[in-house]
C-alpha cells in the first residue's frame, strides 16, 4: 500500500469512498446527495490551493483510505458556495428524489462556525479535519490511524499550529480514536437538525 496525496482524477474513487464509509455512520448528510455530488465536491476541494488530501492507495490502484481537510476553512467554505450552482446541479437527481435535501442545503448555508455560537454544523474558520474514511471490505485499523497520522503531520509541516474537527457524540468509536492519537475537547454543541457534536483540537505545535 502507498499513502500519497490525493490528485483532481482521483475525484471519482474519493467519492465512491466517502458515499460508502458515511452510510456506515450515523449523522452524516453529504452522501444522502449521491456520488455525482460527491465527485463534483472532491474536484472543487482538490482543486484549492490550501487542501490537503492524503490518501490510501493499493498496488491494483484502488484507494482505500482518505483523510481531506485544507489550512484555511473559510477559503473551503468560499470556494463551495462560488460552486453551489454547480453543486446543485450535480445534488438534483438527490433533490428531485428527497425534495427534503434542499431545505438541508439552505439551511447549512445560514448559520455561522461552530467556534463562534452554539448551534451550527462545522468550523469554518483556520486548519479544519474534514473527513476520514477507510474502506470497510479492507478494514485496518493499524493503516487507517498510520495514514491519519501521516495527514497531521504533513499538516504540521504545512505550518498548521492545530487542526479542529467535528464529531458527532453518537460515533463513539471515531470520537475514541481521536482521543488515543491526542485530540482534545474543545467543545459540545446541538446542529439545527437535533445531533450532539464535539469540536475536537489536535495541538500540532511545540
Amino acid at each position: 500500500m502507498e499513502i500519497r496525496l490525493a490528485k483532481p482524477n482521483d475525484a471519482k474513487q474519493l467519492a465512491q469512498l466517502h458515499w460508502i464509509c458515511s452510510a456506515e455512520q450515523s449523522g452524516g448528510f453529504m452522501f444522502n446527495l449521491g456520488k455525482t455530488f460527491l465527485k463534483e465536491y472532491y474536484r472543487i476541494l482538490l482543486a484549492e490551493k490550501n487542501s490537503v488530501v492524503l490518501c490510501t492507495q493499493e498496488s491494483d490502484g484502488n484507494i482505500i483510505g482518505l483523510v481531506s481537510g485544507s489550512l484555511k476553512a473559510e477559503e473551503h467554505i468560499a470556494a463551495l458556495r462560488r460552486h453551489r450552482f454547480a453543486l446543485m446541479l450535480a445534488a438534483s437527481p438527490a433533490l428531485v428524489s428527497n425534495p427534503w435535501l434542499i431545505n438541508e442545503m439552505y439551511a447549512r448555508q445560514q448559520v455561522k462556525s461552530v467556534d463562534k455560537e452554539n448551534s451550527g454544523y462545522i468550523v469554518m474558520s483556520g486548519p479544519r479535519e474534514e473527513f476520514w474514511a477507510w474502506l470497510p471490505a479492507k478494514r485496518s485499523m493499524g493503516g487507517a490511524i498510520e495514514l491519519h497520522k501521516k495527514w497531521l503531520k504533513l499538516m504540521r509541516l504545512l505550518g498548521a499550529p492545530n487542526v479542529k474537527l467535528e464529531v458527532d457524540r453518537v460515533n463513539e468509536r471515531v470520537g475514541k480514536m481521536h482521543y488515543l492519537m491526542g485530540a482534545s475537547l474543545l467543545r459540545e454543541f446541538v446542529t439545527p437538525d437535533g445531533r450532539q457534536r464535539l469540536v475536537l483540537e489536535y495541538t500540532l505545535s511545540d
